[in-house]
């Protein structure tokens, strides 16, 4: 048996430095304040920046570097509090809440048929489908004389992939171009009650090359621009494939239904899914003039997001 203390023990020593330096560089690339592709990747990343720097703080406590081991859970815990502990704003309830449900169904998703039969006897006031395949548009059929819709009649086919059913009044339906077909999103208006409420739906490209993360971005400053100068009460749903402590995500946290209620709706791999390992990219964003009531996150067979269901009021 070596009689060389642990404190000298050179393979002490260079697990010392591995852990302390790859402490260091995960919470570095989770907080850098760089408003790059390669940085704002990281930066999304920021929950599994922190959860393997969390276990390098674990390492650095069997190697009895206690205080520094003490640093980085603080520092870690510190960052991951503010996104996965909220406090969800009470609100009155309102029995005339209108009932929004939201799902990137996945253009090939083969349980589409089996999800719509179900989804057309569930209660809700407005559908909105994303990465909707124009193959699939006949399963639309069976809501033509249930719902406005704006995706079905559309000539050109279903701008962005995307499909909305109203159970509600559809009094205005734009498309919003901003690259001929190829970047856009849509603008809606529904008649609640007395008040109309603007909607707008979009699904940015994923940012997984620069030039998609830059149309991403030129999206969603398009979409902020148009909610600024909007007047009225309005909303902001889709995929839109931003985690919202990034940089791009420009709207306050208590706007948002991720705000009041954390939750991960996006995750590529089949099992795992938690808020620790996916992605809130699905997005709900309010005007003051709109309340949130509830939001439940559900599976979606099929598709690598779960479904945001949630309800509204309007002040």
């Amino acid at each position: 048996m070596s009689n060389i203390p642990e404190s000298n023990n050179p393979h002490y020593l260079v697990l010392r430095i591995i852990f302390i330096c790859a402490a260091v560089v995960f919470i570095l690339l989770a907080f850098n304040p760089l408003t790059s592709f390669y940085a704002d990747v990281f930066s999304s990343l920021r929950v599994q920046m922190l959860i393997a720097a969390l276990m390098c703080g674990g390492a650095l406590m069997l190697l009895k570097l206690y205080k520094l081991s003490a640093v980085v859970i603080l520092l870690c815990a510190l960052g991951l509090g503010p996104i996965l502990v909220s406090f969800p704003v009470t609100s009155p309830v309102n029995s005339e809440a209108l009932s929004i449900k939201q799902i990137n169904v996945n253009y090939s998703n083969k349980y589409l048929s089996t999800h719509l039969l179900s989804l057309r006897d569930e209660n809700w006031d407005v559908l909105i489908l994303q990465e909707f395949s124009d193959k699939n548009r006949h399963l639309l059929t069976q809501f033509i004389t249930t719902t406005d819709m704006f995706g079905y009649e559309e000539v050109e086919g279903i701008p962005y992939g995307m499909v909305v059913l109203s159970r509600i009044p559809m009094v205005y339906k734009q498309q919003v171009k901003l690259d001929g077909d190829k970047l856009g999103y849509l603008k809606l208006k529904f008649m609640v009650g007395n008040t109309v409420l603007t909607t707008f739906i979009a699904h940015p490209p994923s940012p997984r090359s620069k030039r998609h993360w830059q149309n991403r971005n030129t999206l969603l400053a398009a979409l902020k621009l148009s909610t600024q100068n909007e007047k009225g009460a309005w909303l902001v749903a889709g995929d839109l494939n931003v985690v919202p402590w990034s940089s791009y995500f420009e709207w306050q946290q208590d706007q948002t239904c991720f705000g009041q209620y954390r939750y991960s709706s996006f995750m590529p791999f089949k099992k795992g899914h938690s808020i620790l390992t996916g992605l809130p990219i699905d997005h709900c964003v309010m005007s003051e003039q709109v309340l949130l009531q509830s939001l439940v996150v559900t599976d979606f067979k099929g598709s690598d997001h779960k479904m945001l269901s949630y309800k509204i009021s309007l002040k």
